[in-house]
């Protein structure tokens, strides 16, 4: 967006002139003016020693934090959230409805980056070649559309992608549906088949998933250790495969290594689940790392080294409760993921995987939650896993951070239900915004009305600013942060309930290491929101 430092006497002037309906050249674009004002803060800073000190990245542990993130069908379309009868807890606050996988995409790419993760584990599973878009969940072809909604939201360069194959279904059940017109795991995977000939073949692993994964995901946006992307691959166990040893699996990653290479000049970085060196003890010399999962109810982490490098695997809790299985670790408001994290990223794991965002299947589902009680989600706040992986993320004090209206953890709204139906399905007017980056906005706002959001990551000083539009005069906002009042902002007249400006909404001084309780008080009313940002002075 096209930046405008204006003088205070040709602000003026320009406010006038939009007001008057008029078009600028340079900054109207599809229908909606955007302009923002960069000017000095609106009052002297507000002091506020309160907040809380929470555990979080300890300094000087440097490795990487990343999640696995499953896109099947069910999770695309927003339902419907059945599992075998399991209970299902950790509901999404993002309601998909009719809007489609175009706006799935868009939320999850800014709850990915809101929880600050270095990378996100795509869990691809394959795709029977001629098949329509999406074959299944986890087409990698699908992937396009998560490379398209992190440039439409901006976030290129914040958010970078791996690859977590998820072996038994990319090979074993895909081989299946070919072969015998039949998924699941029988017969089993011959590992020792390159060909296809038999119960076997490369092309499973390589030509009808990572090349795909590839082919949808540009390099810019891969995540990379040391120079080579990251590839995850999942279990060969008996339950799926045969025939792994003499080298059969060491051998196949050789082959996928070598196509990746001669075909898109990159060298995967291999982290194998630790399967794959039990059942072939050459694999040990092709991959590059190796992780043992974690088990239910124990151990909820686990820490394995090979090759020189430590990956850690865990998860936020876990339920799956149907017929004679009883599997379950307590996320016990959040402190499972807390001592999770702590016994990974803080042990100095070079790389952490937490199972997994959209995992509502399995009760690990990391995203927002509905905005309900803890019996419901088996969360304290909506946001409170992405808040707890944020504090873990390498940058838990952004000094830059953004939070869109749309997310409040608590809200306080005049008139019940969601005028436009959209988005989430509580008092919170939301609607579709035109404004730049796309996404949504906040509106309908009324006097007395605010939103709150938990444990907010601010120290030192921080610059708050607003996103906001109205065709009014005389609409005014404040932030509260731990009950101290910042100063009462007036909004001025964008010249639409489209037309955006960024303005100044206050500084404020905190304690070093602080999270705080951030509310947005709508003194009197008639603007849209889109989001507020911290910025550290």
């Amino acid at each position: 967006m096209r930046r405008n430092v204006l003088h205070r006497k040709s602000r003026k002037k320009l406010i006038a002139f939009l007001a008057a309906g008029a078009s600028i050249a340079g900054l109207c674009v599809a229908g909606t003016l955007s302009v923002e004002f960069a000017g000095a803060a609106t009052t002297s800073t507000v002091t506020d020693t309160g907040g809380s000190v929470l555990a979080h990245r300890a300094a000087g542990k440097t490795g990487a934090l990343g999640v696995t993130f499953g896109f099947d069908t069910q999770t695309l379309a927003g339902g419907p959230y059945t599992n075998q009868g399991n209970l299902i807890q950790n509901l999404p606050l993002y309601q998909v409805g009719s809007t489609g996988t175009t706006k799935f995409w868009d939320d999850q790419v800014e709850e990915l980056v809101t929880a600050g993760v270095s990378f996100v584990a795509v869990d691809t599973r394959g795709y029977i070649p001629g098949s329509a878009i999406p074959n299944e969940g986890g087409d990698p072809r699908e992937l396009t559309q998560l490379v398209d909604a992190i440039n439409r939201g901006g976030y290129a360069g914040k958010l970078k992608i791996a690859a977590f194959d998820d072996t038994p279904a990319s090979m074993t059940d895909k081989k299946n549906q070919i072969k015998h017109k039949a998924g699941g795991y029988t017969p089993l995977f011959d590992m020792g088949d390159t060909t296809g000939a038999g119960e076997g073949g490369y092309q499973y692993l390589w030509d009808n998933d990572l090349k795909a994964f590839y082919q949808a995901v540009p390099d810019s946006m891969l995540y990379k250790v040391n120079g080579q992307p990251l590839v995850y691959l999942w279990s060969d166990n008996s339950f799926g495969f045969t025939n792994q040893g003499n080298s059969n699996s060491a051998n196949m990653l050789k082959y996928v290594r070598s196509q990746a290479q001669s075909t898109f000049g990159e060298n995967p970085y291999f982290v194998v689940d630790q399967s794959w060196v039990k059942n072939d003890s050459a694999v040990s010399g092709v991959a590059n790392g190796e992780d043992s999962w974690f088990g239910v109810p124990s151990p909820a982490y686990t820490n394995t080294t090979l090759n020189g490098t430590t990956n850690g695997a865990t998860v936020p809790g876990f339920h799956f409760v149907s017929g004679t299985s009883n599997m379950i670790i307590d996320p016990n408001h959040g402190q499972t993921l807390v001592n999770n994290l702590e016994a990974t990223v803080n042990a100095g794991d070079d790389i952490t995987l937490v199972e997994g965002f959209t995992d509502w299947q399995e009760g690990a589902a990391l995203w927002r939650t509905e905005n309900a009680p803890y019996s419901t989600t088996a969360r304290d706040y909506p946001s409170q896993d992405l808040n707890i992986m944020r504090r873990y993320s390498t940058t838990p004090f952004p000094t830059s951070m953004t939070v869109q209206a749309e997310t409040a953890d608590v809200v306080h709204d005049t008139t019940a239900g969601n005028v436009w139906k959209i988005y989430r399905d509580d008092d919170l007017d939301v609607q579709t915004t035109s404004d730049t980056n796309g996404g949504w906005n906040v509106g309908s706002v009324a006097s007395g009305e605010w939103e709150q959001w938990n444990e907010v990551p601010m120290q030192g000083t921080e610059n708050l600013k607003i996103r906001v539009a109205t065709p009014n005069s005389g609409a005014q906002i404040r932030f509260v942060v731990d009950g101290v009042a910042g100063p009462t902002i007036t909004v001025p007249n964008t010249g639409g309930w489209q037309t955006w400006q960024t303005i100044d909404a206050g500084t404020f001084q905190f304690n070093s290491g602080t999270y705080h309780t951030v509310q947005l008080q709508q003194v009197n009313g008639g603007q849209n929101i889109n989001w507020w940002q911290a910025n550290a002075a």
